[in-house]
């Protein structure tokens, strides 16, 4: 199921731009926030390039220096920048296992193989989920695509209130199990 057992649920939420993954995550955010859940985020840049950084500030110019990590820390947070083009996700993970996080939701890195929510706009990004594994639940923005994924729990973006009760179980009842039972 995963690449190696971790100490929390992990959930991916993946689809093409514009389809919903922050919108939803953010929802899952804050119903974790609600009940106290220490919730890790990861975000991947797959747009190309280098994600944006702040040029002209220290921590840029430590890493323009040659740093591979710099920090930043001021008042309740902690800005973290690794330059090292071989950092996979399964590393990032392990530094979240010592953040002490309850739950770990993932935005894009869809060929990972962990526990995915597809978020798909049209029958075009039906592909992705005949490509993709290990889908708990697809997320439609049309209830005629719906017809066409049958073997997947689905649910209408439109009316996420009427599933997100039964997909945080899941993720948080189901996966939450899994990582116990092994």
């Amino acid at each position: 199921m995963q690449d190696q057992l971790y100490t929390f649920p992990i959930c991916q939420f993946v689809g093409f731009k514009g389809s919903g993954k922050t919108t939803l995550m953010n929802t899952f955010i804050s119903q974790y926030e609600k009940i106290g859940k220490r919730v890790g985020t990861i975000k991947h840049h797959g747009h190309g390039g280098r994600p944006d950084a702040v040029e002209g500030t220290d921590s840029f110019l430590h890493m323009t220096s040659g740093a591979t990590v710099s920090s930043v820390a001021g008042e309740d947070i902690v800005q973290l920048t690794i330059n090292d083009e071989h950092f996979a996700i399964n590393d990032l993970i392990k530094m979240y296992e010592q953040l002490s996080v309850d739950v770990l939701l993932i935005e894009g890195y869809k060929e990972a193989s962990f526990p995915k929510i597809v978020l798909v706009r049209d029958e075009t990004d039906l592909q992705l989920v005949k490509q993709l594994n290990n889908i708990i639940a697809v997320g439609v923005w049309d209830d005629e695509l719906m017809n066409d994924i049958s073997n997947y729990y689905t649910f209408n973006i439109h009316h996420i209130d009427k599933n997100l009760h039964q997909l945080f179980d899941y993720i948080t009842v189901k996966l939450t199990e899994s990582i116990n039972l092994t």
